[in-house]
Order: C-alpha cells, then structure tokens, then sequence
C-alpha cells in the first residue's frame, strides 16, 4: 500500500508540473500575441501620421515660388524699408502682370493705397524742384499722367535755373494722355531751352506716336 500512495503523490506531482508548464506557455503565447498587434498598430499609425507623397505634390509648385508670390515679396521688402516709390512701381506690376492672381491682388490693392498716402505727404513736404520733378517721373512711369503733370508744374514753379528737363518730361506726359498740340509746344520749349532734347526725342518711346506727324519732325531733326 505505501508503494501505491507514493505513486499517486508522484502522478499529481507530475499533472501540477504540467499545469503550470501549460499556463506559462499559454500565457507567453498571449503576451506575445498582444504584443504583435501592438506593434503592428502602431506601425499603422505611424504611417498614417506621415505625409503621404502623391504626384500631384510633387508636381504642383509651391506657393511661394511661384513668379506673382516672388513680386509681391520684392514689394512687401521695399515696403518694409520705407521705399514707398519703387514698392508701388512694384505693386503696379503685378497688377498689370497677373490679373488672374485675384487671392494676391487684393493684398496689394490695399498696399497701394498705403504707398499712395505715403508718397501724397511726402509730396507735400518735399521743397526741392529735382525731388518734386523725379517723383513727376515715378508718377508717369506708373501711369499716373495727371499727378505726373502735377509734379511737374510744381516743380516749375520751384526751379530758378534749368527747366528745360521739365518741359521735355511734360511734353512725354502730356502725349501719353493723348495732348499732342500741347505736348508738341512744350517739347518746342525744351528744345528752344537745350538742343540737345531734340536729338532725345528722336530715339525716346513717348514720343512714337507722333513718328510721322510733320510737326514732331520739324522739331526733331537736326538743323
């Protein structure tokens, strides 16, 4: 009889044994499991965090190098430092240069009323006949013939010596607006002032217009 206890104490010994090695082997399988499908979601998000590359991203340009972004940030510079005449120059070309940016030329719609309300004040505090005719200059070169002639007159008005120059620029100014009796007369006046304008107006753009007007060549052509 004792033979037989001992050999049952050992087959439950055994049956425990095997118990409990079945339950870490279960429960490695699961941790293992677990951690597979951890990792493989984690995977999955990790992707889905990262941007994925399409050819329509790597074809599209970016905003800021397109040529309209490029201008308006010239402008914006020139704006920040206070150069109120050449941002406006620059603003009035991309205007002129991309009517289809209508995003963009809002913006500079509003910095060109900024630049013009800088540049009024600064007219009126300007005294000298040179600043006041070269900002006559930036006024025509923008397309801004009546303030251009504005300039012009004031400028006459404050000059004590040459003025030749500013009659030469009204006469530009004047046949720009379509003036040409006007601007024929004070090109004469330049002229008259200084001969050498008659040799400028033969190879100046402005003055094209009136290319086969008799008038204009009598003035021109070299005496």
């Amino acid at each position: 009889m004792p033979t037989k206890k001992k050999s049952m104490t050992k087959v439950k010994s055994v049956k425990k044994s095997v118990k409990k090695s079945v339950k870490k082997s279960v429960k490695k399988s699961v941790k293992k499991s677990v951690k597979k499908k951890a990792a493989k979601k984690a995977a999955k998000t990790k992707r889905a965090q990262q941007p994925t590359i399409t050819s329509l991203s790597i074809d599209t340009p970016k905003r800021e190098v397109l040529p309209v972004h490029k201008a308006y940030e010239i402008a914006l510079k020139l704006l920040n430092k206070k150069a109120y005449a050449k941002a406006n120059d620059r603003l009035a070309k991309i205007v002129t240069t991309f009517p289809e940016e209508t995003e963009v030329l809002a913006r500079v719609h509003t910095f060109l009323k900024v630049c013009e309300k800088q540049l009024e004040s600064r007219d009126e505090k300007m005294s000298s006949p040179e600043d006041v005719f070269n900002q006559g200059v930036f006024f025509h070169n923008s397309g801004q013939y009546e303030r251009a002639l504005e300039n012009y007159e004031r400028a006459l008005k404050l000059s004590k010596d040459t003025q030749d120059h500013i009659y030469y620029a009204m006469a530009a100014t004047e046949l720009s607006m379509g003036d040409a009796n006007t601007a024929l007369t004070h090109l004469e006046q330049a002229i008259q002032m200084n001969h050498e304008n008659r040799y400028f107006a033969q190879n100046d753009p402005d003055f094209q217009l009136l290319a086969s007007d008799s008038k204009l060549q009598e003035l021109i052509q070299p005496e």
